[in-house]
């Protein structure tokens, strides 16, 4: 025989056996083995299936056995949408302590549930990321999109008049200018409701990888509030991409070996933390043309980046106008301004940026200094692409 007996300390209830004279020992060890099982499974998380993850609170359950051996297991019992302790009931009349409260973010993240693709009514959304700018970059997935003729593509101004020519469908082109991109970013979300509303297939243009420091993760989850869940189709990623169009790797055998992507731009148009200077380290800046003075400044006042530092530009990557502007961190800025450089725009700093580019390069504009068109050796350019495969 054997007496349970309740202690309640505040904030939970736990019932502990209490073994009859006889079977001290056994009762005893087998308590003992189910405790240090039950708390491996709490501290890895490896809960029984449930509808949620992680589970709620669930209100304090008993389980009987009947046989000795059938309580040498551990059973999991809950149920959905009840607040109360998870218990492991083990043999006759024992519960074990709740499994330690979770970090409410993770719980947050783990609980949500996902939209449909698609709404009664037909509308559904795709997310497309539009590469650097050349329609030659799009993958075929976005290619494909982008020719339905019945779609809605919502478009940011930056992507090239290039891959909007590619647009079989209507197109609206939000005007994301600085100190409006907010009000335009509203637009954008209105113009992607009214298509839902229509049963339409909303099509939403980023340029780049919408999800390299382009709101493409907000604009999922927005969508989701919308009732649908958005397809992603990603796009060639201009941090990589772009540099290579201008002829500058950003990685190169004994000269880089890491290579870090920033924005020039925090929300709220702040400014991001600034990366330590190391030799053999590449840093891609993303949308920071717009400060590029007080960038270069402040690399070399706060960061530790000796003023000679290589810097490249490559302005509109892809496109028949494409410039790679080259200079130096204390010469860059001046460069820019000389040559009215304007986004979209790639910064590059380090010393790949000096690795492929050569004088002939610099000379395919007249020889001045800073400002090379197309690249040795790499494909840049429609023109250079429609040569190359003989269009």
């Amino acid at each position: 025989m054997s007496q349970s007996f309740a202690h309640n300390n505040g904030t939970s209830n736990m019932s502990y056996l209490r073994p009859s004279n006889g079977n001290n020992k056994s009762a005893r060890a087998l308590i003992a083995a189910s405790f240090a099982l039950t708390t491996m499974i709490t501290a890895s998380g490896a809960f029984l299936p449930h509808p949620s993850f992680p589970p709620p609170s669930l209100p304090s359950q008993r389980s009987s056995c009947s046989s000795a051996s059938s309580c040498s297991s551990i059973i999991l019992q809950a149920h959905h949408g009840q607040s109360s302790s998870l218990n492991y009931s083990h043999g006759d009349d024992v519960l074990l302590p709740p499994s330690p409260k979770r970090d409410n973010r993770t719980a947050a993240a783990t609980t949500r549930t996902k939209p449909p693709q698609r709404l009664p009514n037909g509308g559904r959304i795709t997310l497309v990321g539009a590469g650097p700018g050349l329609p030659d970059l799009l993958t075929l997935a976005a290619h494909r999109v982008l020719s339905d003729p019945d779609a809605l593509v919502v478009v940011d101004r930056l992507v090239s008049k290039e891959i909007r020519e590619v647009i079989a469908g209507e197109v609206r082109v939000a005007r994301k200018y600085p100190g409006c991109a907010e009000q335009a970013q509203e637009e954008i979300y209105e113009w992607c409701k009214g298509g839902l509303r229509e049963g339409r297939h909303v099509v939403r243009l980023k340029i780049g990888d919408p999800f390299v420091f382009g709101r493409g993760g907000e604009e999922v989850l927005e969508f989701r509030k919308f009732g649908v869940d958005p397809v992603v189709i990603p796009g060639v990623s201009a941090a990589f991409s772009a540099p290579l169009l201008g002829s500058i790797p950003v990685t190169h055998r004994g000269i880089s070996n890491q290579v870090v992507m920033c924005t020039g731009y925090g929300r709220d148009n702040t400014s991001p933390d600034l990366i330590r200077y190391h030799e053999e380290q590449t840093v891609v800046f993303l949308m920071a043309v717009g400060r590029l003075r007080e960038l270069c400044r402040n690399l070399v006042s706060k960061a530790g980046y000796p003023k000679d530092t290589p810097v490249g530009i490559v302005e509109r990557a892809g496109c028949p106008e494409q410039r790679t502007v080259v200079g130096t961190m204390d010469t860059i800025a001046d460069l820019a301004e000389r040559y009215d450089v304007k986004p979209p725009s790639t910064i590059v700093v380090g010393e790949v940026v000096n690795v492929l580019l050569t004088e002939e390069d610099y000379d395919s504009f007249g020889g001045e200094e800073g400002v090379v068109v197309g690249g040795g050796g790499v494909i840049s350019g429609v023109a250079d692409w429609q040569s190359y495969f003989g269009q």
